[in-house]
């Protein structure tokens, strides 16, 4: 899941948030954050001096890529 490159006038707007704040976005533990990393799956991530880092804008971009609308059997089932 890789991003298109960016410009460095973009990199300086860029705010990374950490594990621990993207877990807590997604509401799925650290764990499964790293479970991600590994088989490929989840925002798009960086590596910076060995810190894991994710661009809110990368995680935004996956909730919505990841949204869904109900379907007319979701609304029966209430």
């Amino acid at each position: 899941m890789c991003s298109p490159p960016i410009g460095l006038s973009q990199m300086s707007q860029m705010k990374l948030l950490t594990t621990t704040a993207v877990a807590e976005m997604l509401s799925v533990p650290e764990g499964t954050l790293r479970y991600w990393r590994k088989v490929g799956l989840g925002p798009s991530w960086v590596k910076l001096e060995g810190s894991i880092r994710y661009a809110e804008e990368d995680v935004s971009r996956y909730i919505e890529r990841n949204r869904r609308t109900p379907s007319v059997r979701a609304y029966m089932e209430e």
